[in-house]
C-alpha cells in the first residue's frame, strides 16, 4: 500500500447497509481534503440507524476502513445516523460531538455532493454499457435550465430536476424510483427502462 492508498474493504457477504457506508467513504476518498482524513483514522466505530435495528462496524486502521454488519462491542463510539439524508448524525454515544475521531468520521460519512454534472457522467460511465440501459441518456437541470447528454444512441431517457437533487440520484445517495415516486425528478421514458434505470441507481448505491 502506498502512503497515499486508502483501502475500503467488507465482509464476504455484506448487507445493503454495508455495501452503502462502504461506497460512501469511498466518495470520500475522491475527495482530496477528506482523503488524508481517511487515511489518518485508527478506531473502532459502529453507525446505527436511528428508525431500525441497523447497525454497521467500521474498523480504521493503518489506512484500510473495514466495514462489517452489526455493532462490535469493542467499538471506541457509536454514531446514530438519519439512514435517509446521507448519513447525517444524530448522536454520538461514547465520546464528545466534536472529538477528533467523531469529528473525522463524521466527515468521512457526508463528503460533498460534486457537481451535478459531474455526478452524471460518473453514473452513466458505470452503468452505461450495462444491458437494457438506454442509448443516450438527457439530463436537464431545472434551476439552471440547461441541457446535459450523455451518449448518442437510441432509445433515448430523459430525467429532470433541481441541481443539488440530480447530484443525489446520480451519486446513489437517493434512490431513482424514491425520486421519481416523489416528485423529486421527471422522467420521459417506457416503463421497462425506469425498471432498468432503478437497477442502475440502485448499482450505483452499493458499488460504485
Amino acid at each position: 500500500m502506498t502512503r497515499s492508498a486508502v483501502s475500503v474493504v467488507t465482509e464476504d457477504d455484506p448487507t445493503p447497509l454495508v455495501l452503502s457506508v462502504a461506497r460512501t467513504l469511498r466518495a470520500s476518498a475522491r475527495v482530496p481534503e477528506l482523503l488524508p482524513v481517511l487515511r489518518g483514522l485508527s478506531g473502532t466505530v459502529v453507525v446505527r440507524s436511528k428508525d431500525d435495528p441497523q447497525a454497521v462496524t467500521i474498523r480504521f486502521a493503518d489506512g484500510e476502513s473495514r466495514v462489517d454488519h452489526g455493532a462490535a462491542a469493542d467499538r471506541d463510539l457509536v454514531l446514530i445516523v438519519d439512514l435517509a439524508d446521507r448519513f447525517t448524525i444524530v448522536e454520538v454515544r461514547g465520546s464528545e460531538p466534536t472529538a477528533p475521531l467523531a469529528d473525522a468520521v463524521h466527515s468521512v460519512l457526508e463528503p460533498p455532493l460534486p457537481p451535478w454534472r459531474d455526478a452524471a457522467t460518473g453514473f452513466w460511465e458505470f452503468t452505461g454499457s450495462d444491458p437494457g440501459m438506454p442509448g443516450q441518456l438527457v439530463v436537464t437541470c431545472e434551476d439552471e435550465q440547461s441541457e446535459y447528454v450523455l451518449g448518442d444512441g437510441l432509445p433515448r431517457y430523459e430525467i429532470s430536476g433541481p441541481s443539488h437533487t440530480l447530484a443525489r440520484v446520480f451519486t446513489g445517495t437517493d434512490t431513482f424510483l424514491d425520486a421519481v415516486f416523489t416528485g423529486a425528478v421527471s422522467i420521459r421514458g417506457t416503463l421497462p427502462q425506469l425498471s432498468v434505470m432503478a437497477g442502475a441507481s440502485l448499482k450505483v448505491r452499493f458499488h460504485a
